[in-house]
């Protein structure tokens, strides 16, 4: 994630209001540990670390509830080894209030994907992981003449699935085999409906556009732009929900509650609330160049070329601003999720 992540990841926040309600179901129906052993979490995917405050904070407050004393409580943050982890935990210690200072809360992290086995056997009690499984591990293929995997067609479409649904199937597949008995994983996945629109597609339009124009600059070579991708894939209801229908997350792992949420656009709504066009520019830029700038610019410099990369994403941000100033309907979103939770059998 882009520097600015933690300053503008505020529409993320929101969709993991819609995770809170199942965060709180699981916490009453999880399987404690016997008295005085520790209760042991993991949050997958946590970037800078400000949207795991909260959930943190209830999973803390959930256990104690229902031991009525100070059961120990260890949080593994997880991230890929990329992520900023100077930012999270400065977030997560220096946060006034944050669950990281009540007595008997030991927290901890782990560079490395959460495609990958991240824990021993039966290690833990509960897992939360909030927008981000939609990540691909991979990206089999660019997408011709775009960035986002919505507009992809024939094998390259095919690809794309297919890799999300190998990501998906192994995700579940390590989580079954870390979590104890009785215990509780729930997810909020960037979805898109059944004909496989997020909700995003015209900001990424917006966005191609911008990138297109600085390629004609001379500002983005076109081997870089035919590189340049946001590897993710958001999945509908059906592909979330496939692996529990056959194969080994199915013996293992039981859907207890899921859903498919349509987020309000909270930005558009401010913007609508205030008219101001020129703020409303400058937020939607902020929140695209913390979560999808820079898996774009990967690409389009040498390694060790920060200045060449530097100029391509204040020319970007400017070309987006004007963009979305012009014509702010265009990129109204309205993203998708699909709450999860699940229970190890």
């Amino acid at each position: 994630m882009g520097s600015g992540y933690a300053r503008h990841s505020r529409i993320q926040h929101r969709a993991a209001d819609y995770g809170m309600p199942l965060l709180r179901r699981a916490l009453a129906a999880v399987a404690l540990p016997e008295r005085g052993a520790p209760f042991r979490a993991a949050d997958l995917g946590v970037a800078a670390g400000t949207n795991s405050l909260e959930p943190m904070g209830a999973v803390v407050e959930g256990v104690r509830s229902r031991t009525g004393e100070d059961t120990p409580v260890t949080v593994v943050h997880t991230d890929i080894p990329g992520n900023d982890f100077n930012t999270t935990f400065a977030t997560i210690t220096g946060s006034p209030g944050s669950y990281a200072h009540r007595p008997q809360v030991f927290v901890h992290a782990e560079a490395r994907s959460f495609y990958e086995p991240l824990f021993p056997p039966a290690e833990l009690h509960l897992v939360w992981s909030s927008i981000a499984v939609h990540w691909l591990s991979r990206v089999p293929a660019p997408v011709p003449g775009h960035i986002y995997s919505a507009r992809a067609t024939g094998e390259v479409r095919r690809a794309l699935r297919e890799q999300s649904r190998s990501d998906w199937e192994a995700f579940l597949t390590h989580r079954a085999r870390e979590l104890r008995p009785g215990g509780q994983l729930v997810v909020l996945g960037g979805a898109s409906a059944d004909d496989g629109s997020s909700g995003a597609d015209g900001l990424m339009d917006a966005a191609v556009a911008v990138l297109t124009d600085l390629v004609g600059r001379g500002l983005i070579t076109s081997e870089a732009w035919a590189r340049m991708t946001v590897p993710t894939w958001n999945r509908t209801r059906e592909e979330f929900l496939a692996p529990f229908a056959a194969g080994p997350a199915a013996a293992a792992l039981r859907v207890e509650e899921h859903d498919l949420v349509t987020l309000p656009d909270i930005l558009f709504d401010d913007f609508r609330a205030t008219g101001d066009v020129r703020d409303f520019a400058e937020r939607v830029t902020a929140f695209f160049q913390a979560a999808f700038l820079p898996s774009l610019l990967s690409t389009s410099a040498p390694a060790g070329d920060d200045g060449g990369t530097d100029a391509v994403a204040e020319a970007f941000a400017d070309g987006l601003r004007a963009r979305v100033a012009a014509d702010p309907e265009a990129v109204e979103t309205h993203w998708r999720v699909v709450p999860l939770r699940i229970t190890r059998l």
